[in-house]
Parts: structure tokens; C-alpha cells; sequence
């Protein structure tokens, strides 16, 4: 008796969760309120990337704040015309910020970090000369004492207008994202870690919100770690097993501490990824983008795996490796530009 009980509880709840999700936003809302747990697992982890981004702040080792004043304290040095007196809110912040991070042992920061900052800074507090803001000036006096690193022997901006033609034409481009298909089927060979970290260089100059680069690839190419990588996203059956090589796109939710950011890591690491993706291709190496899903079970699966932080979440992940000859590729038929662009169509 207690069975057909429980098997006919089991049924009416199947119906609602239907219902709810079939239904009208109200209904909608209890479904993914109460039976999904993907918007509270989103909660939890921005909530955990929160309280990781004040931690750092505290220990005065919180990198992506330094870049993204860095990055608007140079907007406001492009702007026109350029104020006298701007970034008042963040630059003792960032002064703080920079002094704090240039001492820690083992460094943070890099090198070519150091020298943006001190760079920016020092236009800043030339730019702003004349202002009598109180704030400006104490930022100034702290930022005289700092001990820098590395000498500036090069400068980097301020940067002029594009006025040299372009290293690629667009049938170039065309031409190389016509070529890039979506290869599973490789040859037993490893790229080497030279072919791949060019094609860093290329995914490191993809644009992110403030130049935070709030991401990090983590490669495999160890056959067993290849192996066990590629069996927790779903859409890797029937090739996985013939992965030479194998990227985890990890986002860092310590970035940012406005819940407004939480999705930047995937627009940001997408970027990264497409570029990384066309410079592989550039040195004949092939690629798949594999889908990473959100499921409780294959996140902490990927979790444990990788010993990722609490703050942060898989982005994506990539295959690659050189490409069978005898292998075929689908053809991907691409939607019309008709139905991909519009003009001015308010």
C-alpha cells in the first residue's frame, strides 16, 4: 500500500513539475523556484566570488580591481576634451592598490602589469597637475613613495588612431573562419606547448569589461587527464576518446562584486575562446567547442577534477589537436546575413 502511495505521489509531482514549467510566468517562476536549482547554484557562487573579492581587497592583493581603475584612469586620459579633474572616487584606491600589489610575495602581478599601472598613473597625476581636488593630491604624495619593481625603459601609450593598414584583409579573416570546422577526429600526436601558448597570445588580446580578464584556461594533454576531463561535459560521447588535447575555460567570479557582472566571465572567456580557437587554426591546429552544461552533478564532478575555488565556474571547454585526414567534419550550414543583422530598425 505504502508503495502505490509513494509511485502515485511520484506521478502527481511529475504532472505539476510539468504543468509548472509548461505554464504561464507565475507558474513558470514556482517551477524554477522550487524543482530547479540552477538560479540558486548562480546565487551561491557569485555570493562565494563576493565575499573572495572583499577578502583580497582587505589583504590589498585584489589584481582585477587594479586593472579596472587602471583601465578607466586611461579612458580618462583619451577622453575629449580631457577634464582637469576626473577619477576622484577610485584613485587613492588605486594608489592603495598598486603599492600593496607590487610588494607581494610571491608577486602577483606581472611585470608588463607593473608598467602599465605606473605608466597610467604617472600621466594621470601630470594630467591632472592643475586640479586642487584634496583627494588627487594625497593620491599623489602616496604615489611617490611606492617601490616599484621593474624600471620603466618603454612606453606604452598614450596610443594613437589606427592609421597603418591592417596586418590581415578581410578575405584573409574570411577565409581562416571558413577553414575552422568543428574536428573530432585527430591524429595520435600532442601540440606542442609552443603552438599553444601562441595562440594564448592571441585569445589574451580579446576585449573583457575593463581589461579584468576575469579567466584562465586550463590545458590537458596527459592522455589519462584528457581522458577523465572529457568525460564529464555531456556531447564528448563517441569521440572523446580521441582527444590529443583538451582546454577548460575557468571563469573567476572574484572579478567583480556587482551582481549586475555575474555573466562577464562567460562573454569574456567566449571572446577569449573564439580568439584562441582562430589562432590555433592559424598554425594548422584543429578544434571543438564542447558545450558545458549546467547540471549540480557534472559541475561538482568538474570541480573536484580540476580543484577549482569555490568562486569559481566553467565557461566551456575545447578539443584540439591536428586533424585526421580521413576524418569528415559536418558542414554547419550557416543562417542567411539577412536573418543575422539588421540597420537601424528601431
Amino acid at each position: 500500500m505504502k508503495k502505490k502511495l509513494r509511485k502515485a505521489a511520484g506521478r502527481l509531482r511529475e504532472r505539476l513539475r510539468v504543468r509548472l514549467r509548461k505554464g504561464n510566468a507565475v507558474e513558470r517562476s514556482l517551477y524554477f523556484t522550487f524543482w530547479s536549482d540552477a538560479y540558486r547554484r548562480e546565487r551561491l557562487v557569485v555570493a562565494r566570488g563576493n565575499q573572495e573579492y572583499w577578502r583580497r581587497l582587505e589583504d590589498g592583493k585584489l589584481e582585477f580591481l587594479l586593472r579596472r581603475n587602471i583601465h578607466m584612469a586611461e579612458k580618462g586620459l583619451t577622453m575629449r576634451p580631457r577634464r582637469d579633474t576626473f577619477a576622484v572616487a577610485y584613485i587613492e584606491e588605486t594608489v592603495k592598490l598598486a603599492a600593496s600589489l607590487t610588494q607581494a610575495m610571491p608577486p602577483i602581478i606581472s611585470a608588463e602589469v607593473e608598467l602599465w599601472a605606473r605608466e597610467v598613473l604617472e600621466r594621470y597625476f601630470e594630467a591632472t597637475s592643475s586640479s586642487s581636488d584634496p583627494t588627487i593630491a594625497r593620491a599623489r604624495s602616496s604615489f611617490a613613495d611606492i617601490s616599484w619593481n621593474v624600471d620603466r625603459d618603454n612606453v606604452s601609450g598614450p596610443h594613437a588612431p589606427f592609421i597603418d593598414a591592417p596586418p590581415v584583409e578581410i578575405d584573409a579573416l574570411t577565409a581562416l573562419a571558413k577553414r575552422r570546422k568543428s574536428v573530432r577526429w585527430f591524429q595520435p600526436r600532442t601540440v606542442p606547448h609552443e603552438v599553444v601558448d601562441k595562440a594564448m597570445l592571441v585569445a589574451a588580446e580579446a576585449p573583457t569589461a575593463c581589461n579584468r580578464q576575469p579567466f584562465s584556461f586550463r590545458f590537458f594533454d596527459d592522455p589519462e587527464q584528457v581522458s577523465a576531463v572529457a568525460k564529464v561535459p555531456m556531447g564528448t560521447a563517441g569521440y572523446g576518446q580521441n582527444l590529443p588535447g583538451i582546454a577548460v575555460i575557468v571563469g573567476d567570479m572574484s572579478a567583480f562584486i556587482d551582481e549586475r557582472d555575474r555573466h562577464l566571465i562567460y562573454t569574456d572567456g567566449c571572446l577569449a575562446a573564439m580568439s584562441f580557437i582562430l589562432g590555433l587554426e592559424s598554425q594548422g591546429v584543429a578544434s571543438v567547442c564542447i558545450n558545458w552544461p549546467d547540471i549540480a552533478s557534472r559541475d561538482q564532478k568538474m570541480s573536484r577534477l580540476l580543484g577549482l575555488a569555490p568562486h569559481e565556474r566553467v565557461v566551456m571547454l575545447i578539443g584540439y589537436g591536428y586533424a585526421d585526414e580521413q576524418g569528415t567534419t559536418p558542414y554547419s550550414a550557416k543562417r542567411h546575413l539577412d536573418a543575422l543583422r539588421s540597420f537601424n530598425s528601431l
